[in-house]
């Protein structure tokens, strides 16, 4: 069978999206293919592979093959697409993209065609579990990298992360500091972003461990420990670097950007204490493979 897909991202965190509407394809084949096409030396590479039907309901499964049902990036790519096909037309409320999930629907305000706004909830803190509003005291761990003392923040927002200000540590320590944040916070996924000031309401980021949600919460995680840090802006745009040649350089190398895809805005609301998102994924390219028996046997 040969699939169409499209390669989608936001900021730089990259998945395939398969329209459900264009193909025939069983419910039992979707993690297959998903754990096929997703891997990144044999197949095509993503973070997660979309599946997306025309009534707007959408399955994400990771490249092991799971099901995934919180990744927020992903719901960023689907929202995309739905816009483009007209897919969210559908829908009752035509100034929303509502995608159905198997977990109930998750929804977009239509801003422009190309942002989208969505829910991340509440901020609540990694190391106690406390709900975190913007009075909150700052929850600080403090770890030794070099033999140098350096701040971290923990939150859950949607998925567990550590921030970290670039003013804490250089771009070199920065990886020994992933490989020791497990001793202070233990859970099993712990992501971790590298986050620094370049203007008012304007960050620049940069994560490691890639995951089905890594660009919102990494961007949403570095406002929350500014604000929690004294500073007073409770929006801002967030900017991703990419990675460098070299992992010791302190060049901002950053992506560029042609359709607004590799930025993303979060904003702080005070009523409601909660994150939104807002942005909108980009196109990367599309193309097709032939699937057969859980095998990918061609790819174009």
């Amino acid at each position: 069978m040969k699939l169409d897909f499209y390669k989608l991202h936001l900021g730089g965190n990259s998945f395939l999206l398969i329209d459900i509407g264009k193909h025939s394809i069983s419910t039992n084949a979707l993690s297959p293919i998903a754990r096929q096409i997703c891997d990144r030396r044999y197949g095509v590479g993503a973070s997660a592979c979309i599946f997306l039907s025309p009534d707007n309901f959408v399955r994400i499964f990771l490249p092991n093959g799971k099901e995934h049902f919180h990744s927020y990036d992903a719901f960023f790519c689907a929202a995309r697409y739905s816009f483009d096909s007209g897919y969210f037309l559908k829908t009752a409320n035509k100034d929303r993209i509502t995608l159905k999930t198997p977990l109930g629907d998750r929804g977009f305000n239509i801003i422009s065609p190309r942002e989208f706004k969505i829910s991340l909830g509440s901020p609540f803190s990694l190391t106690n579990g406390a709900r975190i509003d913007k009075n909150s005291k700052h929850s600080i761990e403090t770890i030794r990298i070099n033999n140098k003392p350096v701040c971290i923040s923990g939150f859950h927002i949607k998925d567990d992360i550590v921030a970290v200000n670039a003013k804490e540590v250089n771009i070199s320590s920065f990886f020994d500091l992933y490989l020791k944040i497990n001793n202070v916070f233990t859970q099993n996924k712990t992501y971790l972003v590298y986050y620094r000031e370049v203007a008012k309401e304007a960050m620049s980021i940069r994560t490691i461990k890639r995951g089905p949600s890594t660009s919102c919460i990494s961007a949403a995680a570095s406002l929350v420990s500014s604000v929690l840090s004294g500073n007073p802006e409770t929006a801002s745009v967030f900017i991703f670097e990419k990675g460098s040649p070299s992992l010791y350089t302190q060049e901002i190398n950053l992506l560029e950007d042609f359709d607004d895809s590799r930025k993303l805005t979060i904003l702080w609301e005070n009523e409601t204490n909660e994150l939104f998102a807002i942005g909108s994924a980009g196109y990367t390219f599309e193309g097709s493979f032939d699937y057969r028996d859980g095998n990918i046997k061609n790819y174009e």
